[in-house]
């Protein structure tokens, strides 16, 4: 009876030490929890609010209630249209090709050469580069006359020295030349994702392929491939997400809105002020960019079931 007694102070005195210390933790995290809430959750929250009401800041008027007129609008929005599709192509084009580049650079890499070492070094120095300097560094290459692309293109005879095409002329080449400055600051994030996948293959999976007689693109195709497939997701959702999201690189090209969807979400938001229309904007690249997370998702788990 009284071991029973003992023990069940014992356990009292326990509970009451864990309750201490979880409220001590909870009184340590609210701090983080008051700034995650204020600078995160509640900006979800305040522009999901704000995407049902016609809200404009400057005009004076009453902000009414109009439930899901600003997303009907917004479909019948040919501008909102125009910065979908360049969006997706920028997003396609640039995240296929940094996922190729990015490929070819990591298994390069992964060789045994000299200077491997200074190699893997010094390709880490396009991402490095604040992405507002590497615009304005492209934007100079392709500008007309004295730009570097031009100069180049004119040594080799391709173009005449009277010739003087203007590169930034219209929307598609300007997101044509955004799609190429982005491919060259952010290849070396695809590299350096893959190479790490790379590393961690067991060199006898490649041991027992070449037993079987298969050559580079065999061991490419049957071996690096389906090993490399979740990394390659990940790089890939990594990208579509952030190259939807593109903005400031645009900012240093154009000054056109419609070539991007967040540049447009910008613009409405912070240069006119019709927040309830840019909230329903944002909403609505938010939804396109979980379609692409939730169907990369289903991907990676119909391979692993596979594997």
């Amino acid at each position: 009876m009284e071991k029973s007694a003992g023990k069940s102070a014992k356990f009292r005195l326990m509970g009451k030490k864990k309750r201490k210390d979880l409220l001590f933790a909870v009184i340590l995290l609210l701090p983080t929890f008051y700034i995650l809430f204020k600078t995160f959750l509640f900006p979800i929250y305040q522009s999901l609010v704000w995407s049902m009401y016609k809200y404009h800041m400057l005009d004076g008027s009453d902000v009414v209630f109009v439930g899901f007129s600003n997303f009907t609008a917004l479909f019948k929005n040919h501008d909102f249209w125009t910065a979908t599709y360049f969006t997706g192509y920028f997003t396609v084009i640039s995240t296929v090709a940094e996922l190729v580049l990015g490929l070819f650079s990591a298994l390069l890499l992964n060789q045994m050469f000299r200077g491997r070492v200074f190699f893997r070094m010094i390709i880490i120095i396009p991402w490095a580069m604040l992405t507002l300097v590497n615009g304005l560094l492209w934007k100079w290459i392709f500008q007309p006359g004295n730009g570097s692309f031009t100069i180049i293109l004119k040594k080799i005879h391709v173009l005449s020295a009277s010739e003087n095409p203007l590169w930034l002329a219209d929307a598609h080449n300007i997101i044509n030349s955004v799609v190429v400055a982005d491919v060259w600051k952010m290849t070396p994030f695809m590299t350096l994702l893959l190479l790490a996948g790379l590393q961690a293959i067991p060199s006898t999976l490649y041991e027992a392929a070449m037993m079987d007689g298969a050559g580079f693109w065999k061991k490419l195709w049957y071996v690096t491939i389906p090993q490399l497939f979740p990394i390659l997701m990940i790089a890939v959702v990594l990208r579509t997400i952030a190259a939807f999201r593109v903005y400031d690189i645009l900012t240093v090209f154009t000054g056109d809105p419609t070539t991007s969807i967040s540049y447009l979400t910008f613009n409405k938001a912070f240069r006119y002020f019709y927040l309830g229309e840019a909230s329903a904007m944002a909403w609505v690249s938010t939804a396109i960019i979980l379609v692409f997370i939730v169907l990369y998702i289903r991907m990676l788990k119909k391979n692993s079931h596979e594997v």
